[in-house]
């Protein structure tokens, strides 16, 4: 009689993985934190993790002007589990400001004012020449009054930068 002995030595299967971030642009919209997940199997469980040691089966979303790291990881039995990690970001969007006029004329001793609408950050004004004409803003009205000297100024109205905006100005010319 003869035998014969054969060891066998089975691998875990490797997983293909891929994923591509979300990289845009503040618009107040939820966006899955990553855009496309590619896994080969197909069928291998998928979890997501921002910290690398907490994982959850459920996509992270990106809204805010941010930027951080997702990890996914991909599992199957009898295959080796394989992690990405991704950078997700959102910009600051363009700012806006919207002024009710862009230029006016004043005779000396008077003043004229304008609106502001639409601005994403907090309001300031200035004025290029304080001897022609001055300007000041409450709530959403700028008020320009004369100075002593005729001419022409420019006054600028600026909507700072905010969390998901840029800065953004605009300007008035005022003629005394």
């Amino acid at each position: 009689a003869k035998s014969a002995t054969y060891t066998a030595t089975v691998q875990n299967g490797t997983i293909s993985l891929s994923a591509t971030p979300y990289s845009g642009t503040y618009d107040g919209k939820a966006h899955n934190a990553l855009t496309k997940v590619i896994v080969n199997p197909s069928d291998a469980k998928l979890e997501y993790s921002l910290d690398g040691n907490t994982y959850s089966e459920t996509m992270p979303t990106i809204t805010n002007t941010s930027e951080f790291t997702v990890t996914v990881k991909a599992s199957k039995e009898g295959y080796k589990t394989q992690t990405t990690t991704e950078t997700v970001k959102v910009n600051k969007a363009n700012g806006n400001l919207t002024l009710s006029a862009t230029s006016g004329t004043i005779a000396y001793p008077n003043d004229t004012s304008f609106t502001v609408s639409n601005n994403t950050g907090s309001l300031s004004v200035s004025s290029n020449n304080t001897n022609i004409a001055t300007a000041s803003i409450s709530g959403n009205t700028v008020t320009v009054k004369s100075g002593t000297t005729a001419g022409t100024a420019t006054i600028t109205v600026k909507s700072a930068a905010s969390t998901n905006y840029n800065e953004k100005t605009a300007t008035y010319t005022v003629t005394v």
